[in-house]
């Protein structure tokens, strides 16, 4: 008999602290129902219904491909995974917890309530229905933006239950497009849990999620005691976007850290920033370093060394403390590795720069169309949005110029044109043209 796994759905699975139902989609790995005497350990996963089928704009984690490869290859023990829907409309209040920000946000806070229906209702009923590895070292959680934060919270929380968070693209503060501002949503707990924490972040996931948000918790985490590469593991992907397609991609890492065996260090790398000012906004390096499993993570206890070595000091988190103008070089040493890349010192690099965004739209665009190219724009003329706004330098953004009924740019061919892509690191003016529109996925 062919061993395959499964994927269960547990339909409108009740809550009775939070007065709701929801679906539940349980996988089953190869040869479960055949190894009759076996328990496995348990991931549990916020926003289930983009994790094994395609979410709203048409992608999906699609996890159990991911997992199914990783157990095929040896790479990584049997699994189940609990894959929790999100309620839509209520999903903001279910993952926030409650705080000093809770009175400034627009919904009400139903972390902990939301919490008590993992811990108290949906784990037991999974711990009684499959064979499951029940102690916290066995558990995990994980979840991506909002569902990052939430696994935050209740890890730190409940450490008693859950021994293992992965945090992906975690939105750490809520952003305000109107006026491209953050407000914090996030409890900092001062002491050390029980947990192996994974936390990553993408280099092109605009304003959603900001990698400084992500590194200040990662070194906030290391500062109550975790240590880098062994019970905490920070990744920073470039040119990762914030959707199910960039998690898919880099889902199996967490995955290798929580379930498998990451394996020797292979290589490393030193990128970050080229540029850095003796005054002004913080620049950073990030040296990766990649496992023999596939596994990549940012040494975030590193030694550099600098040439000429007055030129600027590292610490060991990367931030560069610039002395002097001029060329130098830092060099990375670590996992026996030894790695280098150039930097410029100027006086002042700014914190912040200014865009200013321009689109002209199809001419059979709709009179009262409202176009995004990653952040709404304004009409201005007959075919003409505009937005002039100020970003933290370093803001990367990768986007479709679309209209908010689910057009999306098109190209010569009539087909859904590649996305546009840009980095604030400078004043920019952009100017793009849509030739036409073809219908994408409803914003």
């Amino acid at each position: 008999m062919t061993k395959q796994s499964r994927i269960e759905t547990i339909n409108q699975f009740r809550s009775e602290c939070l007065g709701n139902e929801r679906d539940i989609f349980v996988y089953l790995p190869p040869g479960y129902d055949q190894e009759s005497d076996r328990t496995y350990p348990v991931l549990y996963v916020h926003d289930g219904q983009n994790v094994f089928h395609a979410a709203f704009n048409g992608q999906s984690w699609n996890l159990h491909h991911v997992c199914d490869r990783l157990i095929a290859e040896g790479r990584i023990d049997k699994l189940i995974v609990v894959a929790v829907a999100n309620m839509g409309s209520e999903r903001n209040s279910e993952f926030a917890h409650q705080g000093l920000f809770t009175e400034a946000l627009d919904y009400p806070c139903r972390g902990e309530s939301y919490e008590h229906f993992l811990t108290e209702e949906l784990k037991p009923y999974i711990d009684r229905t499959y064979r499951t590895k029940r102690e916290s070292c066995h558990t995990a959680l994980m979840g991506s933006s909002r569902g990052g934060l939430v696994t935050y919270h209740i890890g730190f929380r409940r450490s008693d239950v859950f021994g293992n968070l992965a945090m992906l693209s975690p939105y750490f503060a809520q952003f305000d497009e109107g006026g491209m501002t953050h407000l914090p949503i996030v409890q900092h707990f001062t002491r050390k849990r029980p947990l192996r924490l994974w936390i990553d972040a993408g280099g092109m996931e605009g304003m959603t999620v900001r990698v400084d948000h992500v590194r200040n918790m990662a070194e906030r985490l290391l500062e109550i005691g975790y240590r880098s590469g062994e019970d905490l593991m920070f990744c920073y992907e470039p040119r990762a976007e914030h959707n199910e397609e960039a998690w898919e991609k880099r889902v199996h890492a967490p995955l290798l850290y929580f379930f498998g065996d990451k394996g020797s260090p292979v290589a490393a790398e030193l990128i970050g920033g080229d540029v850095a000012g003796i005054n002004g906004a913080s620049s950073y390096v990030y040296p990766i370093v990649s496992f023999e499993s596939g596994l990549k993570m940012v040494d975030l206890e590193a030694r550099y060394n600098v040439t000429p070595n007055d030129a600027a000091q590292i610490a060991s988190q990367g931030l560069i403390r610039a002395a002097r103008t001029g060329e130098c070089a830092i060099e990375y040493i670590g996992f026996g590795f030894s790695v280098s890349k150039p930097l410029k010192i100027i006086p002042e690099l700014s914190a912040e720069v200014e865009v200013d965004l321009e689109v002209v739209v199809p001419a059979e665009s709709a009179s009262d169309a409202r176009v995004y190219a990653g952040v709404e724009l304004e009409k201005v003329g007959p075919r003409t949005y505009r937005r002039r706004f100020v970003l933290p330098r370093g803001t990367g953004f990768s986007f479709h110029v679309c209209e908010y009924s689910g057009l999306r740019e098109a190209g010569r061919d009539g087909m859904s044109a590649p996305k546009r892509q840009f980095v604030a690191d400078g004043n920019l003016t952009l100017r793009y043209e849509a030739l036409s529109w073809t219908q994408g996925q409803t914003i």
